[in-house]
């Protein structure tokens, strides 16, 4: 076994073993190994053996018999062994500056999952903004590795959860909305992507960045597993909170079986979610002036063209026995 491929086993021996800051000291210290066995090429093969197995256990806190340097790395270890509200700036620094220079999907999957758990603390979400890393884990959307892009946008959820993150996470709106249409319908990226749009449609600032996939959000809809439909009806429930979308979602055309949606049979998490969504859109349509001619198909006529089928499967839902659903009905049929 070369040189390399030790240095490769040993730093996935660390990712399989370690996680959290001792896990990013591992790869902190693995990542530079192939550089010092280059330098250490003129050592035996025993040496450079015991030099990894002495690092492996330095990291783990474990001293090695004949390593005077154990003691002193371990504390370093201990330094960096906090949980994610306690990492540092110059711990945060330390694993961008890794996910930036690895081009080993197993690193960089680790890294985006730490970098993810730190961002869930609001400190951190800023450290990791004037660090430059909003940019940092969004350019890891563009990675060849389907799994490295779902822990990025993972990353992204956390992070996106920030008003000023939000503004600079803006520009990669459109990549995201792309791998959300092109990825395979009921993926776990798909799902990923979709949490991320749902932090970001929040407020009403990047709506307009959205519009043009409302008609792939309705075919999620319909098409997509239970939990697709879930996480896209909080973004189009977000969306239609908006009165400004009013038009642009009821414009948009409607699915053939759209209505079968309206059922008692339906998940009520999906059910309820849906008829906010209707319950929006009908309070902000009457809420604007003037009229407006919409296609047949469109959502607007589906819903309220012709209200004999809809008005069927409302009054059958005043049946559910649930007084949330019973709500989002009244809302929509009251004038």
């Amino acid at each position: 076994m070369g040189a390399v491929d030790e240095g490769t086993w040993a730093l996935r021996l660390a990712v399989g073993l370690l996680s959290g800051a001792v896990g990013l000291y591992a790869l902190y210290k693995l990542t530079t190994l192939n550089q010092q066995q280059e330098e250490q090429m003129g050592r035996g093969s025993g040496d450079r053996q015991i030099e990894k197995q002495n690092l492996v256990h330095r990291v783990s806190g474990l001293k090695v018999a004949g390593d005077n340097r154990g003691v002193a790395d371990t504390q370093q270890g201990l330094v960096l062994a906090k949980s994610p509200d306690g990492l540092e700036k110059q711990h945060l620094q330390m694993v961008l500056g890794l996910l930036q220079g690895s081009s080993d999907s197993c690193t960089r999957e680790l890294i985006l999952v730490t970098v993810g758990n730190s961002a869930a603390f609001t400190s951190n979400q800023d450290l990791i903004r004037s660090l430059g890393g909003l940019s940092v884990v969004a350019n890891c959307l563009s990675d060849e590795v389907v799994s490295v892009k779902v822990k990025a946008m993972n990353a992204l959820n956390n992070l996106s959860m920030n008003v000023a993150n939000q503004e600079e996470l803006k520009i990669w709106i459109p990549q995201i909305l792309e791998i959300i249409e092109a990825t395979t319908l009921n993926s776990e990226l798909q799902v990923a992507g979709l949490r991320v749009l749902t932090n970001i449609s929040v407020t009403n600032n990047y709506h307009h960045m959205m519009t043009n996939s409302i008609p792939h959000f309705l075919k999620l809809l319909v098409e997509g597993t239970e939990s697709i439909k879930v996480q896209v009806l909080k973004v189009l429930v977000n969306l239609s909170a908006n009165p400004g979308l009013t038009h642009d979602l009821l414009y948009a055309q409607a699915p053939l079986s759209f209505l079968l949606l309206f059922d008692s049979c339906v998940n009520k998490e999906v059910l309820l979610r849906l008829l906010i969504f209707v319950a929006n859109l009908k309070e902000n349509l009457n809420l604007l002036q003037g009229s407006v001619q919409y296609e047949v198909e469109s959502l607007h006529s589906v819903l309220f063209g012709n209200p004999t089928p809809f008005s069927h499967k409302l009054a059958m839902l005043m049946l559910y026995q649930d007084n949330e659903v019973k709500q989002q009905v009244a809302r929509i049929i009251s004038d």
